[in-house]
């Protein structure tokens, strides 16, 4: 079945009538924040809501005062993630990730974090956008696909082994989660990107995929599921020894990384917690 889109989505995005075929990244990026809009997917599309398949409404219907502050899309693929923020029709706003799949088959995946539904929330919206995500590499500082997942897997891999010496990454990176920036920051006891110590608590990385690889802008997002068995950890905070408490649960995030020269330059994700071992629905 083809992608049926609704015509306001074609009208703001600028993509071609339902007779061409063709949709580039700028149509596909256009195509995604048209749905969001539009607050709601075509007939037919297999849509998720933080791993639950819906069938429904989705937090889209009704929600206002919609920003996007990231757009991640490859010259040559059909799947398109675009990351924002708004205010549902429960009057709170909200962090959302969102992807949609262009092709013959219509998928739409939606994260979407309320304060209290992630432990980070960013203290006020819209957020700002990181320029650097959108800045094409120049050629010559490109890194194949493979070695951009290769990048993204060492720190995955390095969050299970709490251990980050094998990350390629550069020592000025920094993550921004959910709008707050985690790295080189007192509130975090000044963490580096590649500080994986303080992620004890989380014991497992699964569903791992990796929608969109953009080697013309540096840029691969994954998606992982973050597995919390909960408990007590011990961790140093500003030189002293603390002891943190940590409730069961997963987290579900589409993590995006900008890489140059083969090292991880920046860090964005769009994350929600969800009951320990949910299903991501893919």
């Amino acid at each position: 079945m083809r992608f049926l889109i609704p015509a306001i989505a074609l009208a703001a995005s600028g993509c071609a009538t339902p007779a061409q075929q063709a949709c580039d990244r700028s149509c596909r990026l256009g195509v995604a924040q048209a749905f969001v809009l539009a607050g709601g997917f075509p007939i037919g599309a297999r849509v998720t809501e933080n791993g639950a398949v819906v069938s429904g409404d989705t937090w889209l219907k009704g929600a206002t005062s919609i920003s996007f502050h990231a757009e991640y899309a490859a010259a040559d693929d059909d799947e398109a993630i675009i990351a924002g923020t708004g205010i549902g029709s429960d009057g709170k706003p909200a962090v959302f990730g969102l992807r949609i799949r262009y092709g013959a088959v219509a998928e739409a995946e939606l994260i979407v974090a309320r304060e209290g539904e992630a432990s980070l929330a960013p203290p006020s919206i819209p957020l700002k956008r990181d320029a650097r995500f959108d800045a094409v590499v120049p050629e010559a500082r490109r890194t194949p696909a493979a070695q951009m997942i290769a990048a993204a897997e060492a720190y995955f891999d390095g969050i299970e082994s709490d251990v980050g010496n094998a990350i390629p990454i550069v020592e000025t990176c920094e993550r921004v989660e959910n709008g707050v920036q985690t790295t080189h920051s007192a509130r975090f006891s000044n963490l580096a990107c590649n500080s994986m110590e303080p992620f004890a608590y989380i014991t497992k990385v699964r569903d791992r995929r990796y929608p969109v690889v953009d080697e013309e802008r540096g840029v691969v997002v994954a998606f992982g599921a973050f597995d919390i068995p909960g408990g007590d950890y011990k961790r140093m905070v500003n030189g002293q020894e603390t002891t943190r408490h940590y409730e069961p649960r997963s987290l579900f995030l589409f993590e995006a990384f900008k890489i140059v020269d083969g090292k991880i330059e920046q860090i964005e994700a769009t994350m929600r917690n969800v009951p320990l071992g949910a299903q991501t629905g893919w």
